[in-house]
């Protein structure tokens, strides 16, 4: 989104707080004046949100911090991208986390589930500052700081340490990896010949459904709705195009033209809340909308572990900001040499790269979990019995 306008109560916040009080420079007046500059260009609406800073994030971030290797390499890749999709970043970071305990010395006379938690806590802090942690990633981070807290006091370090990464495993393997493959069953299950199914941006599991529904031989076709600044639904297309699916490719804008011929929409999840609302990339509330209001079923394909207690009732409250730069690069090359890359030397001009939005659950037809193809209002039952079967498993 390009916003335009007045300063706003943002713009002159960052203006006073840059302003020097005179005397010699240093080194500390340029950061001020960054930091100035920066909150100039914020949206005032959003400037609740932890704001986009790619080298502050990335260049002191580790300096004066016992970081794992690991956890460096894993918060470089979800800061530059390398890692997108709420699967692959979460799997990455409990990876990440899991070398840490297996590399992890404790101090003798010391407890190790006290030791290991402070030392996990300091991982986890690196790895906000280089990207904002999703609600999945925040609720995978509680249950392994449960599981650290659990760990049997009597044994030894070693063992303890080898009981915590099966664990991470089994995690992975079972919440993760086995739930995708029971999701992509059962919603390919849900694809009749002749259908037309319609998909947004890119989701593993989504992708995953067709290339398994194709596989059993079902005749469909896929229409990839894509929207910028990533276009991840492109990569889908070449997947799907190699598969030997029949697809077409269009953008969001023209959703309303290719909404009519669809028999089905398919969405992946970031999030599902409590409250039965859909946390994704951004542009997917826009699609389930559109298909709500000709009539077109949306499932949506979401492992019981993204299902969070938290409620939301817009995408303003909480929500994530990209590189307002990467708006420009499609842009500029539609603008035939126009450019906006002085966008920031503009004063009525500001970028907004909003990562997320959320779709509230009348939009939603049916979630397709491993535990089965459930409606949104049973979103809340999942929880409690996840809950309580964690209880009941104890340490």
């Amino acid at each position: 989104a390009v916003t335009g306008g007045g300063s706003g109560g943002g713009g002159g916040a960052g203006r006073s707080a840059g302003g020097g009080t005179g005397g010699k420079p240093s080194k500390a007046g340029g950061v001020d004046e960054a930091k100035a500059a920066l909150a100039t260009k914020q949206v005032p609406l959003f400037s609740h949100l932890v704001q986009y800073e790619r080298e502050a994030a990335l260049s002191p971030a580790a300096i004066g911090r016992d970081i794992h290797p690991a956890v460096q390499c894993a918060g470089l890749q979800m800061a530059e991208g390398l890692l997108s999709g709420t699967n692959a970043r979460v799997v990455a970071m409990l990876r990440a986390l899991q070398a840490v305990a297996r590399d992890f010395r404790c101090p003798a006379g010391k407890a190790l589930s006290r030791e290991l938690e402070g030392r996990i806590k300091l991982q986890i802090a690196h790895l906000h500052d280089c990207r904002p942690k999703s609600l999945a990633m925040g609720d995978a981070i509680k249950w392994l700081k449960l599981r650290v807290s659990q760990l049997p006091a009597h044994l030894p370090p070693d063992a303890a340490k080898r009981i915590l990464c099966s664990q991470i495993d089994t995690y992975i393997d079972e919440r993760i990896e086995l739930a995708d493959r029971a999701i992509s069953e059962s919603a390919s299950a849900k694809i009749a010949p002749s259908d037309v199914v319609l998909v947004y941006g890119r989701s593993h599991v989504v992708e995953a459904t067709l290339l398994h529904a194709a596989a059993r031989g079902t005749n469909f076709s896929v229409v990839v709705i894509d929207g910028g600044p990533r276009f991840e639904g492109r990569a889908m297309l070449v997947r799907l195009v190699a598969a030997g699916i029949r697809c077409s490719y269009s953008l969001l804008h023209a959703l309303s033209y290719t909404m009519p011929s669809v028999s089905k929409v398919l969405l992946g999840a970031s999030s599902m809340l409590v409250n039965g609302t859909l946390v994704s990339r951004a542009g997917t509330a826009l699609v389930a909308m559109a298909a709500h209001e000709h009539g077109v079923a949306v499932l949506v394909c979401c492992e019981t572990y993204k299902f969070t207690e938290r409620v939301l009732l817009d995408a303003i409250c909480y929500n994530e900001l990209g590189d307002p730069d990467a708006l420009l690069q499609a842009a500029d090359a539609d603008q035939g040499g126009a450019s906006l890359s002085d966008w920031r030397e503009r004063p009525r001009l500001k970028l907004l790269n909003l990562m997320y939005d959320v779709t509230p659950m009348k939009y939603l037809t049916m979630v397709v979990t491993e535990a089965g193809v459930i409606p949104p209002t049973s979103v809340p039952v999942i929880i409690r019995e996840d809950r309580d079967r964690a209880q009941l498993a104890g340490p």
